[in-house]
This record gives C-alpha cells, sequence and structure tokens, in this order.
C-alpha cells in the first residue's frame, strides 16, 4: 500500500511541484502520518503523507486547519533559526497539497528538506544536555509566536484525560496478569480522576499562561550530529498547552526506544537542569511537575500496553513496558 500510494501521488508531485520522484523509500508509519525519503531532481526530500481525515475523528475541514497550524509553527522556527526543515511551497503557494486518487480520497502530503543526522547515543551526556537547551529554546521563541491560524479542537489537557480514560477502560479486560495484572489499571483509573482534578485545581499565573509545546519532544524525533541537534521533527502534535506537558513528557520518555528503561534520575538532571538554564520554570510549576511527570508516564504506558495488546507489537513493546513498569514504583 504505501508503495501504491507513492506511485499514485508521484504525478501530483511533479504537477504541483514540478519535481521528478526518482525513488521513494519508506521511513516509518505513524499514528500521524506515513513518511518516505525521495529522491529527486532538486535532491533528497521528505515526504509526510497525513492520515486522512476519514480515519480520525475529526472533520475534514478542522483537519486542514491542524496541519496548517503545525506547518505556521514550524515556518516560524525555521525562520528563526532553529533546525527545523524547510517546508516546500507548492506551485500554488502552500505548504500542504490534497490528492485525490483512487486508493485514498482527499490524502493530505507536504514535502520539506531532508536533514542528514543521526540516532540518539543514550551514552551521550552532551547530546541530552543539548536536547534540554534545545526545549528551553523551543518554549522560549515560541512565546514571541502569534498564529493568525488557530489550533483546532479541545484543549490538550481536555484531550488528554479523555485519551487516557478510554484507553484505560479498553486495556482493563485484555490484560495479561504476567505483564499488568488488572488490579494496576484499577488504580491507574482512580489515579487519573485525582490528577485531573489536581490540574483542573491549579490556578497560577506562570502556569496558566498559554505556551506553544512541540507535543512529543523526545529522542526519536530529533536528529544528532556527535553532541549536538541536528534536527527536530515531527511537529504534528504541536499545540498551545502548559509547557510542564512537554517538559515532563521529555523527562519520562526522551530515551524511549534507544534504551529499555526509563530514564534514569542523573539523565533526568541532565535535561532538566539544560532546559532550566534557559526557561526556568515558576515555583509553582516546580511543585506540580510530579504530577505531570505521572501523567506523562500513563499516557505513555497506555500506548505500548495498546499496541501490545491490540497491533500485535508484543516483541518491540514488551521489554519497554517491563522497564517502565518498573519505573512507575518512583512515581506511584
Amino acid at each position: 500500500m504505501l508503495f501504491d500510494l507513492a506511485d499514485a501521488i508521484r504525478t501530483l508531485i511533479r504537477k504541483n511541484y514540478n519535481l521528478t520522484v526518482k525513488s521513494a523509500i519508506p521511513i516509518g508509519t505513524g499514528a500521524m502520518s506515513t513518511t518516505m525519503r525521495l529522491a529527486t531532481n532538486r535532491g533528497i526530500l521528505f515526504l509526510k503523507i497525513y492520515k486522512s481525515a476519514q480515519n480520525q475523528s475529526t472533520s475534514a475541514q478542522p483537519d486542514a486547519q491542524r496541519i496548517a497550524f503545525t506547518h505556521a509553527v514550524q515556518t516560524f522556527l525555521h525562520q528563526k533559526g532553529f533546525p527545523v526543515p524547510r517546508l516546500l511551497p507548492n506551485n500554488s503557494g502552500n505548504t500542504f497539497s490534497v490528492c485525490d486518487t483512487p486508493l485514498e480520497t482527499g490524502e493530505v502530503y507536504a514535502l520539506s528538506e531532508f536533514i542528514e543526522g543521526s540516532d540518539y547515543d543514550v551514552t551521550n551526556s552532551e547530546q541530552l544536555h543539548a536536547s534540554g537547551e534545545m526545549l528551553g529554546r523551543f518554549h522560549q521563541e515560541l512565546r514571541q509566536f502569534q498564529p493568525q491560524i488557530q489550533h483546532p479542537g479541545p484543549p490538550l489537557e481536555t484531550e488528554i484525560f479523555v485519551e487516557l480514560q478510554e484507553r484505560l477502560s479498553r486495556l482493563q479486560p485484555v490484560l495479561e496478569r504476567d505483564l499488568v495484572p488488572p488490579t494496576q489499571i484499577s488504580l491507574w483509573i482512580e489515579e487519573v480522576e485525582l490528577l485531573k482534578n489536581s490540574v483542573s485545581a491549579l490556578h497560577d499565573p506562570q502556569y496558566d499562561q498559554d505556551w506553544l509545546i512541540h507535543g512529543d519532544y523526545r529522542a526519536q524525533n530529533l536528529k544528532f550530529d556527535s553532541d549536538g541537534i541536528r534536527a527536530i521533527l515531527d511537529l504534528d502534535t504541536a499545540c498551545s498547552a502548559p509547557r510542564l506537558y512537554d517538559l515532563a513528557y521529555a523527562l519520562v520518555f526522551f530515551p524511549a526506544v534507544y534504551q529499555a528503561t526509563a530514564p534514569t534520575s542523573n539523565q533526568q538532571s541532565i535535561f532538566s537542569h539544560a532546559y532550566e538554564s534557559i526557561c526556568p520554570l515558576s515555583e509553582t510549576e516546580r511543585e506540580m511537575l510530579p504530577a505531570h511527570l505521572r501523567i506523562a508516564f500513563l499516557r505513555g504506558i497506555t500506548l505500548w500496553l495498546e499496541l501490545y495488546h491490540f497491533a500485535g507489537l508484543n516483541e518491540r513493546t514488551r521489554p519497554w513496558i517491563r522497564g517502565y513498569l518498573q519505573y512507575a514504583h518512583s512515581l506511584f
């Protein structure tokens, strides 16, 4: 299907971008998009094919608005010198195009420059430090961004808690006792309610300020050279939200996939100190960080459990689940 889809839009890429695609190599398929590496007559490019609105709970118009919003964020960051890929406008000047093919109707795709880089090296503390600083600069710079296009949909906080409640209700009947005892899910369901009330009760000027966050800032969405960051990728989840949702998720899941265990306290310390050297937290935010670490853990562990039970990724996800279940003892 991936190769067929690439062949189907090859003609439209030629028409909309005046490009000739010589070859297309799949990179990966995520929750929101499929990506490919294209060799073209204008060099190596990055193709992102967004999951169609018909496969999501949103309508086509909010889906296009969401993409336009994240593209506006990406363009702003590129103009400010951040290592994000430059989006290529099509012949109409838009940074994304709609593809109507016999295979898929209404597929949205975008082209950007391809930035070469290396995967994260968990033994390289300089990469970890640079990543913390980069997130601080990311948050700080985006305070100056005033988007003309607003992100559609409910606030991130609402989406997170609705998503957690839905995932836990799906998981509770199917969990294997050798992985997570069903009683653990019951405790997590109670914890979600406590965390929801805790976050909702907070009213602090610094915490309540509208930040623009990456939404999935971790090593898998970065590319590195020896000690620094070559590219910040996958801005599809960029949105307006308290920055603790970004920072906490990075502190819990930054090395995920590259190491089978949760980050050590030393790794977390390196990242958080680097972040605060650029963008310090308020006292209230520091008090709220433990609650956000628990929220971040539940978001990630429930996603892995869903992949384990419903997507057939047993061998890939089991080591991460076991490693992070050990980490849970330090959070709850």
